[in-house]
């Protein structure tokens, strides 16, 4: 075997064994959601030890509040019978965080959860362009973490869809 063949076998070798790791990675989603563990949380109730946090979402478009649905996250197809591990109560845009121990809740699982868009480019539909730009703030302070954030008790947190500055 010449030294072409040699290198030739090695990558062969390498793509084939990082192929088998990420078809086989257990941790993986199939479902093209991204692998965030609060996502696959249900409750039945409040009762027994559960981890309760809030936060507050709002969502700017255009200089226009947008309107946080009630009642997301409760009862729907995942959780027919209780609550999601990020949901609504009201329209306020308060955010319920339980879960059945501490557990990461970026603020992206909500938009999951809603049903809807939101990422550094991306907010209700509304995309980032040359002219427009997808901002988000947490306790007033710019946070460039987006979807990823992970919300604390008592954040406030406000997403805007405005044009460039």
């Amino acid at each position: 075997m010449d030294q072409a063949q040699v290198f030739l076998a090695a990558g062969l070798i390498c793509t084939i064994a990082f192929a088998g790791f990420v078809l086989l990675d257990s941790d993986s989603r199939t479902d093209g959601l991204p692998d965030w563990e609060v996502l696959d949380v249900c409750l039945a109730d409040h009762s027994g030890s559960i981890s309760h946090i809030h936060a507050t979402l709002s969502v700017i478009i255009n200089g226009n509040n947008i309107l946080i649905p009630d009642d997301v996250g409760l009862t729907d197809e995942v959780c027919p019978d209780g609550m999601r591990g990020v949901h609504t109560h009201d329209d306020t845009g308060r955010l319920h965080i339980e879960t059945p121990g501490a557990m990461d809740a970026p603020v992206g699982a909500f938009f999951v959860i809603w049903g809807e868009q939101f990422d550094d480019s991306n907010i209700l539909n509304k995309v980032a362009n040359d002219d427009n730009e997808v901002v988000m703030f947490v306790n007033g302070q710019q946070n460039f973490d987006y979807e990823n954030y992970v919300m604390k008790d008592g954040d406030v947190i406000e997403i805007e869809y405005r044009a460039r500055q």
